[in-house]
């Protein structure tokens, strides 16, 4: 329990995904602790390791949203923004894909179905 929200998953976001998404530097990546009941969204808590808080620093990376319909999404990103694009998450049953709206960093996800074979 972390603010009265319950952790619901706790997982390593890859370094590579870190540099494309958001311009980290070269990094073994970073911990990332998932909050909420999912009802009323989630939290993403991306724990930026010490050595890189000068070059990462603390604070809003991006907005993030789980969609149902994750083909659909990335195919209506791509009229609203120039730079959708598919990531490997590193986590098996994990679909991604990140664009920019108006300046905003934009992550989707498809899945949360960590652990699964797909």
């Amino acid at each position: 329990d972390v603010v009265g929200m319950t952790v619901q998953h706790e997982m390593r976001v890859p370094g590579p995904v870190l540099e494309t998404t958001l311009g980290w530097p070269p990094s073994d990546g970073a911990d990332v602790t998932i909050l909420g009941s999912g009802v009323a969204g989630l939290i993403e808590v991306l724990d930026v390791p010490e050595h890189l808080r000068d070059s990462a620093p603390e604070g809003l990376a991006a907005l993030s949203f789980l969609t149902e319909d994750f083909a659909g999404s990335h195919d209506a990103a791509k009229g609203h923004a120039s730079d959708v694009t598919l990531f490997d998450a590193g986590v098996p049953g994990v679909d991604l894909f990140f664009c920019t709206v108006g300046g905003v960093p934009m992550e989707f996800m498809g899945s949360y179905a960590a652990g699964s074979s797909d």
